[in-house]
């Protein structure tokens, strides 16, 4: 199979279970285009059933052993600023565990990683196509598609399912009107996952990075008293234009279903309003000691002494040992080729308009290197 065939013959919701995806499916519109990678999504995870009952078979009693001694580590911030750079800049830190892209696809596989990692460094891309990063199996990854390949109620379902980008945020961020049954499903499979994430990696701290989880404060609060919290800040302008690029990107290889444009911005303003308040109103929530908050572009000016900033202000031990694999990882970067953007003039008033709240907060102003077109 071609890399280029994959896009439009399979899903990364192929990771879950069978039930899983009929669930989802039976709750949204497939659009007849995407029919077939409908119909390949599920033989393949109709194929992968019997590895998933080994799956628990060697995995379980391990999971249900592991202490998280440690507090977990949860980097915060809305998706393109700059969460990635700083997650594979600590996750170089030898006691940081992870969630890897081959777990975040197939987080109930990993007993059968020789087959399935096989097949999906065969189809993978070698960067991303949204901003040049560089992709492996095996690189630190986001847990959002892990959770919901897990259970069905991973916010990542919108990118099979754009037109209920809204609804899947409410029910499964913020958890609006869900119970107490499917909360503790979600807590559970969370933690499991954590846990595995710690014992393929064979390291003892859990650090996240997953955007959604910066509407989750309370829950993960709740999960983990302790936990320590990490936010970065972008300027909201530049935000919403890679946002924008991302999604028109990542679409095409996993929708089943069409969204216009207008939809597709009008979502992404929404999520970030509604994101960032939330987050904005629930900081107080966490000990001072515990949360430490970094404006992207002084972290990529000063990588070094902020990454030192957030091991003193959180107490973490270890900086000075991985702080040469650190730089090591800081020079691999340094040939990256960063996008240049354009923008429409209504498009950059509504987002000064909507988010004007963010701009204030962090004061930004519009970036001096942005075109304005229209």
């Amino acid at each position: 199979m071609a890399k280029k065939d994959f896009k439009v013959s399979i899903s990364t919701i192929s990771g879950g279970s069978v039930f899983n995806i009929l669930k989802v499916f039976r709750e949204n519109k497939i659009d007849t285009g995407y029919v077939p990678r409908a119909a390949t999504s599920l033989a393949f995870s109709l194929f992968a059933e019997p590895f998933r009952l080994w799956e628990h078979l060697r995995f379980d009693h391990a999971v249900n052993k592991l202490e998280m001694k440690e507090p977990p580590v949860f980097i915060l911030g809305h998706w393109r600023s700059g969460t990635t750079h700083l997650h594979n800049v600590m996750c170089e830190d030898p006691n940081m565990g992870y969630i890897t892209t081959y777990q975040g696809v197939f987080p109930e596989l990993l007993a059968s990683g020789w087959l399935f990692k096989t097949f999906m460094k065969s189809v993978m891309p070698e960067k991303r196509a949204s901003d040049n990063v560089v992709l492996s199996a095996d690189f630190p990854q986001e847990e959002e598609f892990a959770i919901g390949n897990m259970n069905p109620y991973g916010f990542y379902n919108y990118w099979f399912f754009p037109k209920k980008t809204k609804e899947y945020y409410e029910r499964f961020v913020e958890f609006k009107e869900a119970s107490d049954e499917l909360i503790s499903r979600w807590k559970n499979d969370y933690e499991r996952l954590a846990k595995k994430a710690l014992i393929y990696t064979g390291r003892k701290r859990f650090i996240s990075k997953n955007p959604p989880h910066t509407g989750r404060v309370r829950l993960l609060l709740e999960m983990f008293p302790d936990a320590r919290f990490i936010h970065i800040y972008r300027n909201p302008v530049t935000v919403f234009i890679s946002t924008k690029k991302l999604v028109e990107s990542t679409l095409p290889a996993v929708q089943f279903q069409d969204i216009s444009n207008d939809e597709m911005e009008e979502n992404i303003l929404w999520v970030y309003e509604r994101m960032m308040k939330r987050y904005l109103k629930d900081r107080s929530l966490i000990p001072k000691k515990n949360l430490v908050e970094i404006r992207f572009e002084e972290f990529e000016k000063n990588t070094v002494p902020e990454l030192e900033r957030i091991y003193a202000t959180l107490g973490l031990d270890g900086f000075a040992a991985a702080q040469p694999a650190m730089k090591k990882y800081l020079e691999s970067q340094k040939s990256y080729e960063k996008n240049r953007y354009k923008i429409f003039r209504p498009v950059v008033d509504r987002i000064t308009n909507r988010w004007k709240f963010a701009m204030d907060e962090w004061n930004y102003s519009l970036p001096e290197n942005l075109e304005i077109t229209g």
